[in-house]
């Protein structure tokens, strides 16, 4: 039979060479293409083609050796001690001595690619999340510590001695230490320089407006413009307005000065800027997302329909696995994302589920004609429950950036300006304005920290004038 798909034909994946297409096998449900390879050690085999694409095989099986096989092979500082019995991942995982005695269970993959070679013991202070406490501990902050501890609140004046404080006793088991680490960071290289001898409760929104100016002309290596983006600029700000909101809290300023800075509606009038897609813009786009599938023919389009009708991230659907789907009660249970991690080799990212906190952590409701729709596919493609929903048996979620890649290339198709995630999660928000929703109920479905975020985002800004209020409230009352 032809082969009318991608064409592999003298490709090579790690040690094999694609020889030619071998045809079809039925796995389950699926028809998939075989393709015959010839290995680096002579041996030939015959290969499925997403495996390949996938980077999940890459040899005949030749540099595959069992936990058991491994034992007592040394890699870097560590020595294999066997099979980890307790591992419940899909990734086969043995156990690990360090030299210094610490024992490690290790994926058998990142051994081999020596990407882990010990425990831990000899990484340098800047892989420790907790670093930044030693690089900025202060003898005489630390007394202003002390007192905080004793409801003593009145010996902070600046914003340096707030925040020193904030980070070791207000954040400590609030949120994860690797949050407060890219908190402390934000400060030290973005806010200090400029703000950090400020007096609290002198800071203004004219100052802090004056202070983003200069900010988004600061110049950053290694960014496509040189230029800090006005999103790593409302990520710089919305730190600072999360210490000031508990600065209020604690009673060392009246008001949160953030919230009075109207430096981006300047810049690009969002009030006037909708990024949320219309009725028949749905009806022409969706129809050409359902068509999205990977070379097996899996719909992987199902994903940009979770985004649409659930108001999930695609990163949350992406981590989505059959089991947290409750058919029953026809929610989904949101508790992952999938997250982009750069590796110690500087152009190598790798995809990795990281668990959500806080009202990340939710149950979302789904509406009936989805709830059909997903029962169709689990069933067609006989999906089990430690299956991703969007790759039915992949052992590795779906990549996100190609899920965005795909969504902006069908949004051309139709004509369209470039759709992203967000405006079809943005398109489920206003969605549930029109329909009446709290900014409250909004935010815990959509999983934000605070309806202060929907409001902002979603809620139409009217602009009448006093007197506009006074005659909507009484008319043209005379007597």
């Amino acid at each position: 039979m032809a082969r009318t798909g991608r064409d592999l034909t003298g490709q090579k994946f790690g040690k094999l060479t694609v020889l030619g297409f071998g045809g079809y096998e039925q796995n389950k449900r699926q028809r998939v293409a075989m393709w015959n390879c010839h290995c680096d050690c002579g041996s030939d085999c015959q290969v499925e083609g997403y495996l390949l694409v996938s980077g999940r095989r890459k040899s005949c099986g030749c540099i595959r050796r069992a936990a058991d096989q491994m034992e007592g092979e040394r890699f870097g500082k560590l020595v294999v001690l066997g099979a980890d019995s307790e591992n419940h991942t899909t990734l086969q995982k043995v156990l690990c001595r360090c030299d210094c005695g610490n024992v490690r269970s290790v994926a058998t993959r990142e051994l081999k690619n020596g990407k882990i070679t010990s425990c831990g013991c000899d990484e340098p202070l800047r892989h420790n999340p907790s670093d930044f406490l030693e690089r900025q501990y202060d003898v005489e902050l630390e007394s202003l510590r002390q007192a905080f501890r004793q409801g003593n609140f009145t010996q902070i004046h600046t914003l340096k001695e707030w925040v020193y404080v904030w980070i070791r006793e207000v954040l400590q088991g609030v949120v994860k230490p690797t949050t407060i680490r890219m908190y402390a960071e934000t400060m030290e290289h973005h806010i200090f320089p400029a703000l950090g001898e400020e007096q609290l409760q002198e800071l203004s929104g004219e100052q802090l407006e004056d202070w983003l100016e200069l900010l988004s002309r600061q110049s950053v290596t290694g960014t496509r413009t040189g230029k800090m983006t006005e999103g790593t600029v409302r990520n710089v700000l919305s730190v600072l307005s999360g210490s000031l909101r508990d600065a209020q809290k604690y009673g060392l300023i009246d008001s949160n000065p953030c919230l009075d800075v109207h430096f981006f509606e300047k810049k690009d009038q969002s009030s006037d800027c909708r990024s949320w897609l219309q009725p028949e813009q749905i009806r022409q786009l969706e129809p050409v997302l359902v068509s999205y599938k990977d070379e097996d023919g899996y719909p992987l389009g199902l994903g940009f329909q979770l985004v649409l009708y659930t108001g999930i991230t695609l990163s949350e659907a992406a981590a989505l696995r059959w089991k947290d789907v409750d058919f029953q009660e026809k929610i989904l249970n949101i508790r992952y994302f999938v997250a982009m991690k750069r590796t110690r080799l500087e152009d190598e990212r790798v995809y990795d589920l990281e668990k959500l906190t806080g009202r990340k952590n939710r149950k979302v409701p789904v509406p009936d004609f989805m709830v059909q729709m997903l029962k169709s596919i689990k069933e067609r493609y006989q999906g089990n429950l430690e299956d991703f929903v969007l790759g039915n048996q992949a052992q590795e979620p779906v990549r996100v950036d190609r899920m965005r890649a795909a969504l902006q290339r069908r949004s051309h198709m139709c004509g369209m300006d470039t759709v992203t995630p967000r405006m079809l999660r943005d398109t489920y928000a206003m969605r549930a304005v029109q329909a009446g929703a709290t900014s409250d109920l909004i935010a815990q479905l959509m999983g934000f920290a605070s309806s202060q975020q929907v409001i902002r985002r979603y809620m139409p800004a009217n602009k009448m004038n006093e007197r506009e209020l006074l005659d909507r409230m009484f008319g043209n009352r005379t007597s």
